[in-house]
Parts: C-alpha cells; structure tokens; sequence
C-alpha cells in the first residue's frame, strides 16, 4: 500500500477534507461517464462524512449518483449495529437522494452465501459488468481496524483468497466485536476502485497502520492488500 497521507489536527479538518475529495471524484466522474458511483465504509469513524455529505453536498446532481456499501453485519436494519441503519438517518433522510440509488446490502437473504449472491448480482446489473469483469467504484471509503482488517475482510479470512467473487459471506469474526456474520465487498473489487479513501481515527489503531504503511502485502493485515491497481489511494488520519 502507497497512498498518498494526510493528517489532520482535528476530526472536523480531516471530515472537510474527505468531504473535498469526494466531491472531486464525484465531479469527475458525472463530468467523464455520466454518474458517480461510491461505496460507504461503516463503523463510527466515516459518520461525520455523511453527515458533512447531506448537508453541503457532493457538487454534483444527486441523481447521478449510487451509494453502495463495502460490508454489512447481518442484523435488521433496525439494530443498532446496522451499518446502514447508522448511515441512513445521516445521509439518505437528509439529503434528497433518489431510492433507487441507494443499495443496501440485502442482510434479510438467506443463507449469507446467498446474500452475498444477491449483491453481486445488483452489483454486475448496476455496474453493467460481466462474469469474469470488476466493477470500478469511482470512490470507495474505508476504515482501518485495530487488527488490520478493512471492511470485514479480517486477519485470516478465507474471503482473503484469490477469488473472482465481488462479494464475500463472513463468518463472526473473533478479533473484534461485535461478533457477528457479514457480507463485504472482495479486495479485488477493493483494488479496482478509481479512489480508495482510508479514514482513520481514534487510538488504538497506531500499531496497524505502521504495520500497514511499512510492511508487505500479507494476509495477516488485511488492510495491506489494499493496492488501487490503476486508481488513487489516500489516507486521511486525525492527530
């Protein structure tokens, strides 16, 4: 991983400045193909974004532009641990963001397997991808975790294989909590994104982010893996 870092002294300086990035990939890619498509990272971390995203907006059209998201926990979208459910009131009830272009993953599909089937295949329609193609997300946000994992791609994970799956059932974890299964997006579908935007705040993350800044891809730090094969990585930290 070699992104291009910027650190900021506060968590509203490092909001605004994801929030500049954003909307320029956003303009860029209504301007050169028409519509803009972005995966949301969960966790706490990303929260002002969408808050800062709804109320100042992306600079362009928002019915040029998708929300996906790169993993989910398995609840209702009631829970509290809901990824979307934690974006929603945020983002998409405060800004007039057409409903078809939000796409949840479909955590009520049964088995996970088949959920994440199911995403895959919203994923190809949307996309316009064949079997065998990867969707290119014009911007994709992610977090860092304490262990290393990023979206719910953990240390060890079979979803860690090669594979030419876009999208992964995840047993719970047991590195970090909650424990609970998930759905996420692959590192395939990760590395082909136009922009990878890491966020990364709060202590105790300090030790895996120098061990993803200075060492090799390796399994056992999922968030290492991460390599735009063509696009543009950043990483955004608060002091």
């Amino acid at each position: 991983m070699n992104p291009r870092i910027r650190r900021f002294a506060s968590q509203a300086d490092m909001t605004q400045a994801a929030l500049t990035l954003v909307s320029q990939a956003a303009s860029r890619a209504v301007a050169e193909r028409g519509r803009c498509l972005i995966a949301l990272a969960g966790g706490s971390t990303p929260l002002p974004l969408y808050a800062a995203m709804a109320r100042q907006g992306l600079g362009t059209p928002w019915e040029a532009i998708h929300f996906f998201f790169g993993d989910e926990r398995l609840v209702p979208v009631g829970d509290r641990r809901s990824n979307f459910g934690a974006v929603a009131p945020l983002l998409f009830t405060r800004a007039p963001i057409p409903m078809d272009n939000i796409h949840p993953m479909p955590v009520d599909v049964q088995p996970p397997e088949r959920a994440a089937t199911v995403y895959e295949e919203e994923l190809r329609d949307v996309f316009g991808v064949a079997p065998g193609e990867l969707p290119r997300f014009d911007c994709l946000l992610l977090g860092l975790g304490p262990d290393g994992h990023m979206a719910s791609l953990f240390p060890g994970s079979p979803a860690l294989a090669p594979t030419d799956r876009l999208v992964a059932a995840v047993p719970p974890p047991t590195t970090v909590e909650p424990h609970l299964a998930r759905l996420t997006l692959t590192v395939p579908v990760i590395n082909a994104a136009r922009e990878v935007l890491f966020l990364v705040a709060s202590r105790g993350k300090e030790q895996a982010l120098a061990a993803v800044l200075a060492g090799t891809p390796d399994p056992a730090l999922p968030a290492s893996l991460a390599a735009p094969q063509d696009g543009a990585g950043w990483l955004i930290l608060d002091a």
